[in-house]
Order: C-alpha cells, then structure tokens, then sequence
C-alpha cells in the first residue's frame, strides 16, 4: 500500500470521476481533491491511498485520521473514504485487501476505530465487521413573523478568525453523546473550505455556500452553514450559546427575510436532538442519506456498544 501522488493519483481521479464528479470538470476535479489536501488540516490528517501492481491501480481509497468521543472516551478514529477498484478487477478482493492493510496500519499507530459512509447500503461492510450507525436527517421549516428569541441579532458572514469560537460552540453538543466526533477549529475550516471550493470549481449557479455568524461583544455566539445546489437547501451545520438556539432561528429569519414574497424557507439537515430553535419547525425525519458505518478493532470497542445519540453533521460527511 502506498500514498497516491503524481500520475497514479491522476490515473485514480480518471477512474474516480465518473462516480464522484459532483458536476464539475475532469480539471476541476483534479483541483479540488488536491486543494482539499492542501488545507491546514488536510495536510495532517488526510491522504489517498493505493495498492500497486506492476504500475497499475488494483484499489485505492481515501485515509483520514480524526478523534471521537465514544461514550465520553476520546478515541482516535480512522476515516475510510472513496473506495474504488476498476470495473476490470473487481471480485478479487482488492477493496478488501486495502481496507484490512488500511485498519492493520491504523491499529499500530494507535487507533481504535474505522468509520466510512457507503453509497452500496450496509451489506459489503458488514459481512467485514462494519456495523450501522443511525444518523436522522430532518426536513425543516422556518417559520414567518415575530417569534421569540435573540431580538436585534447581529447577523454577518463568517471569517477565519470565527473558527475557533465556532469549535467552543460545536463542543456543546457532544455532551452525553455515544457518538461524536472531536471538531476542532481546522476540521470545522477544512468541511467549510470543502464546500467552498466545490461551489467555486464547478459550474456558476450550480451550488452556492452561506457561512453566517450572529455576534455579540465582537464574539460569534452562533453560526450557520448552507449549502444550495443539486440536493436543495441543506443545513450543512448550526451551533449557538443559546442552548435553545434562538439566534440560529433568528440567523436562520434573517436569511428567509432576504425573500419577502416567496414561499417559506425549507431545508433539510441534521440538529443535536435537544437543539430545536423557536423559529424553526422540524416536520419530518429520515434516515440520512449516506450510511455511517463502524468498525471496532477489537470485541472492547466502546463504539460497538453504542446506544445514545450519535452526533455528527452533514458538514464532516467524507
């Protein structure tokens, strides 16, 4: 197994972007991987991954390498993501060669988990040890008129320096959590600059990104992330001081505002199950599209005797 650089990660993204293209050009693609491992925190935490035979792909996959909060334990956590054999050589185990070199590795450098999301249902993954996380995904209303809250909310858009308060924020909902990632300033950063990216590599119009904090004495006290494009209007991540997350609703006002006459504001996305903002009104749940998935490297494994509510936005989707 080695780390894909150069013309065998280019041959990768050829055999990848059929899949994974999300709209954009074969250069663009190209760009935007690379950028993503350019960023403060992808340059130490993510890195694409290949088993190489006499100079040809047989497998290759994405390697992240994150913490989590496992039944209140910090555990480390390695990321598995884009798995992808050539059609050609399909049914002779690669994917599953990599995947058990991938975990051998991560054990010797002290991980206890493997997590991944799969686009092919939960069958494959669990037959090798995966088991399914449950992950809601909620559709959502905000609602019209004076409801109450954070009157005269300071609404702006979001900048470098907010990431840090915004990470103080996003610690809150990790409490009594069986499942939640440690998000930190680089990692919040590296899932906004993502989407970024993406929205700016691809076509114009196509996807566009709102990053909006509320402020209060120059500190942000709440944030929102939205994404708009092919999947609609969703909320990619929310976060408050509030803990009923009253100036998320008035973020969230303050945005709808923006078109007076039009239909009310509906998006989906996921909120921490205690989170549920006065202007908002939650009108469905469903399971969330991608299917997280979990191995423990051992029977111990905390994360194999989860039972709580697992937390993770759609913002650290990998």
């Amino acid at each position: 197994m080695i780390t894909a650089t150069g013309p065998i990660l280019e041959r990768i993204l050829d055999g990848t972007y059929p899949i994974w293209n999300e709209g954009i050009s074969r250069q663009a693609y190209s760009r935007w991987n690379q950028a993503q491992m350019a960023t403060a925190w992808g340059r130490d935490h993510l890195r694409r991954v290949a088993i190489v035979e006499d100079d040809r792909v047989l497998s290759s996959a994405k390697d992240y390498r994150f913490q989590a909060h496992v039944n209140g334990r910090l555990v480390s956590v390695l990321g598995i993501g884009a798995v992808f054999t050539p059609p050609e050589l399909r049914g002779r185990g690669h994917a599953r060669t990599l995947i058990d070199r991938l975990i051998a590795q991560a054990r010797d450098e002290g991980c206890e988990l493997a997590l991944l999301f799969s686009e092919i249902g939960p069958t494959y993954y669990e037959a090798i040890g995966f088991r399914v996380l449950p992950r809601p995904s909620f559709e959502i209303e905000v609602l019209p008129g004076r409801r109450a809250g954070a009157p005269a909310t300071l609404v702006r858009s979001g900048e470098a320096a907010d990431f840090e308060q915004i990470a103080e924020l996003a610690a809150r909902y990790r409490e009594g959590a069986a499942f939640a990632l440690d998000r930190t300033a680089d990692l919040i950063a590296f899932g906004v600059t993502r989407r970024r990216l993406l929205a700016g590599l691809g076509p114009a119009g196509l996807r566009d990104v709102e990053f909006f904090v509320a402020e209060e004495g120059n500190r942000a006290v709440a944030y929102v992330v939205l994404t708009r494009g092919p999947s609609g209007l969703v909320l990619e991540d929310c976060g408050d001081r509030d803990p009923a997350g009253a100036r998320i609703g008035a973020v969230l006002q303050v945005l709808a505002a923006r078109q007076p006459a039009g239909p009310r504001m509906r998006l989906r996305g996921w909120l921490p199950r205690a989170l549920r903002p006065p202007q908002i009104r939650v009108s469905q749940e469903t399971p969330a599209g991608d299917i997280m998935m979990v191995r423990g490297f051992d029977e111990a494994s905390p994360a194999l005797h989860a039972i709580g509510e697992i937390v993770y936005c759609n913002l650290d989707v990998f």
